[in-house]
C-alpha cells in the first residue's frame, strides 16, 4: 500500500515538474539528529520575522540551542548577527504527528530580497548532545540563485 502511493507522489512530482513552472517557497527544511529544522518567513510583505521550528516524530530531543545564526542579505551582501536562542521541547503535535518547538526571531527586515540564513543547532538529549552546522538560502522569487549552491530552495508546485 505505501508503495503504491509513493509511485503516485513520485508520478505527480515528476509530471508537475514539466507543467507547472517552478515557485520559490518561503519554507525551507533541513534534516538533523532525529529530526528536521523548519525555516519559514511570514507571507505578507513586511517579512520581520522568521519562524524556526524544529519537527521530530519521537520526544528524544530534551532542548534546542540556536547559535552562531548569521542572516545575509545576497543582494546587499549586508549581514547581521542575531541572538542564541534556546527552547524546550513541549506537549505540542502539529497535524502531521510531529513533536515541534518554535523559535521566533521578530524585528528583521527580510524584505524581498535572498537571505542566506547561517548558524548551528545544538540538540540536547538526556546525557548527549549532537550539533549541526547549517546554512540555508530563503528566496520568496526566482530571480537569483547561486550557481554553485547545492542547497534545496524549497522548490513547490
Amino acid at each position: 500500500m505505501n508503495t503504491n502511493r509513493t509511485m503516485n507522489v513520485c508520478i505527480f512530482v515528476i509530471a508537475s515538474l514539466f507543467i507547472s513552472p517552478q515557485v520559490y517557497a518561503d519554507i525551507t527544511d533541513i534534516l538533523v539528529y532525529k529530526g528536521e529544522l523548519r525555516f519559514e518567513l511570514p507571507v505578507d510583505q513586511a517579512r520581520d520575522s522568521m519562524l524556526i521550528q524544529y519537527r521530530s516524530k519521537t520526544r528524544d530531543i530534551v532542548r534546542i540551542v540556536i547559535d552562531n545564526l548569521i542572516v545575509t542579505n545576497m543582494d546587499t551582501n549586508k549581514s547581521y548577527r542575531l541572538q542564541d536562542r534556546t527552547a524546550s521541547l513541549v506537549n505540542q503535535v502539529d497535524n502531521e504527528g510531529y513533536w515541534t518547538t518554535d523559535i521566533l526571531y521578530n524585528g528583521l527586515n527580510l524584505t524581498n530580497d535572498s537571505h542566506r540564513v547561517e548558524g548551528r543547532a545544538t540538540l540536547y538529549l538526556i546525557g548527549s548532545q549532537q550539533s549541526r552546522n547549517f546554512n540555508v538560502y530563503l528566496r520568496p522569487e526566482r530571480t537569483w540563485e547561486p550557481s554553485t549552491s547545492t542547497i534545496d530552495w524549497g522548490t513547490v508546485e
